[in-house]
């Protein structure tokens, strides 16, 4: 705190000028509302929306040219402190109150401004409902949650009730072999479809390499594959992914290169040593 600065005759007098008006182009912390001076009101935004909504504050007797003023003053005044969210908060409250104003001050008609009302009215028991489904939810979101706060036990089975002949005649029917084992059906084979192999693959592409030296594109690796079968689509796939599978094992042992100008392109087969070339 800055010293009283010495008057006459030694007198201590008060420093000049109001710390808090000083400070409030750099408040010290964010506000969370703007603050508003009206005719009748005298406190944050929010409340006066609030009081507005409920009908426990007279709008009719505020300005909403001071009102516009205030606002686009406080902006101003804290564009550089307070975040852009918040300030667009501020907004639409303040857009919500400027039209309730509205209504009470462009009435065509008696029937006009009758009609305002319940729609007023109409908003108000809206807002009502909505805070209620809010609490609702709330109350709700704050109760023991099954399966995460508390946990359910599991219903014990009931008992079995019978009688000792009951007993008798079932220890009877194990020991004469009535309760043995059915018979075990067939074993259950999946069928393996004919479908090009990886290990097929890979001495393919050696003996294509061996053959054409200069290497080429990856479809020419591929088998022949007769079209008209039924299962060609499914085993053209089949012949891509376990080429190309080939390729990536072979390409991590140095044997082969694969090379591809840009995303989506066609993919090139070529021998190790042609590495070099390539990059050239």
């Amino acid at each position: 705190m800055a010293d009283p600065a010495p008057g006459p005759a030694g007198v201590a007098t008060e420093p000049a000028g109001d710390p808090l008006e000083d400070a409030w182009d750099t408040p010290p912390r964010l506000p969370s509302m703007p603050v508003l001076h009206l005719d009748g009101f005298d406190g944050p935004l929010d409340l006066l929306l609030e009081l507005a909504e409920r009908q426990r504050i007279d709008l009719g007797r505020m300005s909403v040219q001071a009102l516009a003023e205030q606002f686009v003053a406080a902006l101003a005044t804290l564009a550089a402190t307070v975040p852009l969210e918040l300030r667009a908060d501020w907004l639409v409250l303040a857009t919500r109150l400027v039209l309730l104003r509205s209504r009470l001050l462009f009435p065509a008609s008696p029937e006009a401004a009758a009609a305002a009302g319940q729609e007023v009215a109409v908003a108000l028991r809206r807002l009502d409902e909505l805070g209620a489904l809010r609490a609702a939810a709330a109350w709700l979101q704050a109760r023991p949650q099954l399966g995460v706060d508390v946990f359910a036990r599991p219903h014990p089975a009931p008992a079995r009730q019978t009688g000792y002949v009951a007993l008798l005649e079932a220890c009877l029917g194990v020991l004469r072999g009535r309760a043995a084992a059915p018979e075990a059906g067939p074993a259950y084979a999946p069928v393996i479809p004919d479908l090009w192999r990886v290990v097929d693959a890979l001495a393919r592409i050696q003996a294509q390499l061996a053959a054409h030296p200069d290497g080429g594109e990856l479809a020419g690796f591929l088998p022949p594959l007769p079209r008209d079968d039924p299962a060609h689509r499914q085993q053209a796939r089949a012949a891509v992914a376990s080429t190309f599978l080939a390729g990536l094992e072979l390409a991590r042992d140095g044997t082969l290169s694969l090379n591809q100008d840009k995303p989506f392109a066609t993919i090139c087969f070529y021998r190790g040593d042609q590495t070099s070339r390539l990059q050239d």
